[in-house]
């Protein structure tokens, strides 16, 4: 009987732990969207500030590449494009 209760654990361990292993791959190989949806739409003509700054996909921050907010989904673009369209991140205050 305890044979058959510490290999039922076992089981449950090992089930639990491919779980995990196969959720955490799936997110490292999803894909990440090069396109701009939002972005391309509002870009208007180059300013001189080309500081790189980054997007989710709706579009409504900018951010600093290191951003807690930038897990989902990341597009570079300048700040002179998005500066008067999108508000800066409160978290990681990029140049406004």
């Amino acid at each position: 009987m305890r044979r058959k209760i510490i290999l039922t654990i076992v089981a449950i361990i090992y089930i639990a732990v491919a779980a995990v292993g196969i959720y955490l791959g799936h997110r490292e190989n999803q894909t990440q969207t090069t396109t701009q949806p939002y972005v391309s739409s509002i870009a208007g003509p180059a300013d001189t500030d080309d500081t790189l700054v980054f997007v989710t996909k709706s579009g409504m921050w900018y951010h600093r590449g290191a951003c807690r907010e930038l897990l989902n989904s990341r597009i570079p673009v300048k700040l002179s494009q998005v500066r008067q369209y999108c508000r800066p991140c409160t978290k990681c205050r990029p140049q406004r």
